[in-house]
Parts: C-alpha cells; structure tokens; sequence
C-alpha cells in the first residue's frame, strides 16, 4: 500500500481514493447535504483555505488546502500523451 503526502501532517492512502474534487462554495454545501457523508467529513487544511476534497472509498471526504491540479498529480502522477497512447495499443 502506497501513501500519498499532501504535507507534513496528511497521508492516505493512494488505493482507497476514489475521486478528487475541486472545492467551490456550491460543491462543499452539496457535500455537506448528503446523508451519505454526515459524520465522515474530515478537515485536514489546518486552518488554511480548503480547495479540494477528496473522497475515499470508505465514504469519508477529507478537505485539503492543496490546489485541485496539485493534488491529483499526487495521487495519480501526470501521464504523458505518448505513454497513454503506447498503453492503449498494447
């Protein structure tokens, strides 16, 4: 199992997530109505301004101050255009 490190203090797990969300005022109040995700909502930004949530398999949604591009070449690298096409043809 592999672990992701959005800063000194935020680790997860790289296999559980499942989606990484950018954070608006409409997408964290639509977050905050779901039923699903009462009681598993985690603040981890520290006291900085949350811009990105990202949404485990388990249910729990964890705010992060990182910027949404910033966290998804964490958890998933940045793939090159001929890496994706060599994949494919294979």
């Amino acid at each position: 199992m592999s672990f992701v490190s959005f800063n000194r203090k935020v680790f997860l797990p790289r296999e559980r997530i499942v989606a990484v969300v950018p954070v608006s005022t409409l997408v964290s109040r639509k977050i905050r109505e779901v039923d699903l995700y009462k009681n598993k909502m985690i603040n981890a930004s520290y006291g900085k301004q949350v811009k990105t949530a990202i949404i485990m398999d388990s249910g729990h949604v964890i705010l992060i101050p990182t910027r949404y591009r910033m966290a998804v070449r964490a958890i998933w690298g940045r793939r090159r255009k001929g890496a994706e096409e060599k994949d494919e043809s294979s």
